[in-house]
């Protein structure tokens, strides 16, 4: 089985959130399958206890979309270079905020495939902090 055909994995995914003086971590963990398409990573997942589907399209060249699909689908991008953006939904509708990236690093091992997915971003609207955010993502097949 290649990446080009997919392949399954076993991830582990955590999140950080500090928002207003609070902070809360998150940890997600289970199987999930991986495919290479162009120069595009695809990891795919079902978040446990929601049933979200969950899609992170990474680059080796340091972009990176992170998509759950829900009632209104969310779509997050990240650009090592600073500034990405992202539709989020809320009760009104979807909502453009801007990412800024602070710190992104992309590892990849061939022999067994696995990775390493750091990120931290705040997220703006209108240039006022709405939050920071760190994620670690690894997988391995």
């Amino acid at each position: 089985m290649s990446l080009k055909e997919g392949m399954p994995i076993e991830f582990q995914l955590e999140t950080l959130v500090k928002q207003e003086g609070e902070q809360e971590s998150f940890l997600y963990e289970g199987m999930g399958q991986i495919v290479e398409m162009g120069n595009w990573l695809y990891l795919r997942y079902i978040e446990a206890d929601t049933a979200v589907p969950v899609t992170f399209k990474l680059s080796r060249e340091g972009k990176m979309t992170i998509i759950r699909r829900m009632e209104q689908t969310s779509r997050m991008t990240f650009d090592a270079e600073g500034k990405g953006m992202a539709m989020l939904p809320t009760p009104a509708g979807l909502m453009e905020i801007e990412t800024i990236t602070h710190e992104m690093l992309l590892e990849f091992k061939e022999k067994p495939f696995a990775g390493k997915v750091t990120l931290h971003y705040e997220l703006q609207m209108n240039e006022q902090k709405l939050g920071d955010y760190r994620i670690e993502l690894q997988f391995t097949t």
